[in-house]
């Protein structure tokens, strides 16, 4: 999906700026969703070249949106909102699946067990090991998502569209 642009004041000091229109995002969003959801955002940044922010939507482990604010100083004037959908569960799975196959797939090839035996040295062999078990671990994960958050598929789809909505009418 594009990203929502919001045109920002670059006479302004970056981190006012930044920080006014965080809070009055996240505002808006509690505003709208908080009777329902949980409205939470990360801790505010000072902004470097590149300034980044989450606010999180969420009802339950299932269901929820995550909207990025970028910032960069290539761009002072423009700052850029990104609409995904983020639940706890599905970032559960994801991070609980790539961590034991990573680790499997690199102790496999530090310890030259079949079928990763042929990975040259130790240490190269422990990466591409974990690189390796990462294509199986994507497979899965995707498997996993779309089995357990199957009903909430078209929840979350309604969320996200919703949120971007409501951050399009300034």
């Amino acid at each position: 999906m594009q990203p929502i642009l919001y045109k920002i004041d670059e006479n302004a000091s970056v981190n006012t700026t930044l920080r006014q229109s965080a809070t009055a995002i996240q505002s808006k969003l509690q505003t709208r969703f908080g009777s329902s959801y949980a409205v939470s955002a990360g801790d505010f940044t000072e902004a470097g070249n590149d300034w980044s922010h989450e606010i999180k939507i969420r009802q339950g482990s299932k269901i929820g949106a995550e909207v990025g604010l970028r910032w960069e100083k290539a761009i002072p004037d423009v700052l850029k909102l990104e609409v995904d959908e983020s639940s706890k569960m599905g970032n559960r799975i994801t991070y609980s699946v790539l961590f034991v196959f990573l680790a499997v797939g690199a102790y496999m090839g530090y310890n030259d067990i079949e079928p990763l035996a042929f990975l040259p040295g130790r240490k190269i062999a422990s990466g591409l090991g974990a690189l390796i078990a990462l294509v199986p671990a994507i497979v899965l994960i995707s498997i996993l998502k779309s089995a357990l958050l199957k009903g909430e598929k078209e929840q979350n789809a309604k969320l996200v569209r919703e949120v971007r909505q409501v951050l399009q009418t300034q």
